[in-house]
């Protein structure tokens, strides 16, 4: 790993070849809906938890809240930040015995489920080639996810109700290769990367790419698609961990640029 980032500050550090890259700033609201499947383990956690998003909660998409996003794109290099938020739910006859929080809920059980995420994203782009109409650069960043789960039923054979509350971060650094062009005289802009990370047999992947084009130079709509890809075998980082997730999926914007 250290060499791969060493390999890449020392890219980042290299002068921009610049022919006349635009330098603007961007305003956007998104909506954007991924699809989520995966399991949580930790058993060794002050507040355990053991249970399969889609088997076990039957977890589908619910409501999409209005994201928001800043950016500069220059020269020499471009920052972007954005936020985004997207609820699920699900109602499923667990078939086994499971663990939100440290209350279990027994196999048998109807479970009434929700999930939050909330996305913060921080990206800071050095282009190090910038022509007329085409850019390469490495991205460096960060992305934190909060996902918060909450489980309600009724556990056999008494029938009492069982409620649990869990809520984690999942932190991500946003490293990897990207390119971006312009055409039409700047009325259409596309940009594509790919972030990976491995650490211990730990390994984190989000490619993306978005278009966008400007029918008026000031206003325009955009076009996405994203995806993340979180596998943290057990033994990997602790010995009772066990993370696997995937959230993936297509959004729209509009834009403001000036």
């Amino acid at each position: 790993m250290r060499p791969v980032l060493a390999s890449l500050i020392l890219m980042a550090s290299l002068p921009a070849w610049s022919q006349g890259v635009e330098k603007h700033f961007y305003l956007d609201v998104h909506w954007f809906a991924p699809g989520i499947e995966g399991h949580f383990v930790d058993t060794s956690s002050s507040n355990p938890i053991n249970v399969d998003l889609k088997n076990d909660l039957g977890l589908t998409r619910d409501q999409t809240k209005p994201g928001f996003g800043a950016e500069y794109q220059g020269t020499r290099f471009a920052l972007e930040l954005s936020r985004d938020e997207q609820t699920y739910k699900g109602s499923n006859r667990i078939t086994r015995d499971i663990v939100v929080d440290g209350q279990t809920f027994t196999a048998d059980t109807v479970v009434t489920s929700s999930l939050k995420a909330t996305n913060n994203t921080l990206n800071w782009t050095i282009r190090c080639l910038a022509l007329e109409h085409f850019w390469v650069g490495i991205d460096l960043g960060a992305r934190v996810t909060q996902f918060e789960i909450n489980a309600t039923g009724l556990n056999p054979p008494a029938g009492t109700e069982v409620t649990a509350n869990y809520k984690t971060p999942l932190p991500a650094p946003q490293i990897g290769p990207s390119v971006g062009f312009q055409a039409a005289d700047g009325r259409v802009l596309g940009r594509a990367y790919f972030h990976f990370l491995a650490y211990k047999g730990a390994t984190y992947t989000h490619p993306a790419a978005d278009l966008r084009f400007f029918p008026i130079s000031w206003l325009g709509l955009r076009v996405f698609a994203d995806a993340e890809h979180y596998k943290v075998p057990q033994g990997s980082i602790k010995s009772d961990l066990d993370v696997d997730l995937d959230r993936a999926g297509t959004g729209l914007g509009v834009v403001v640029k000036f």
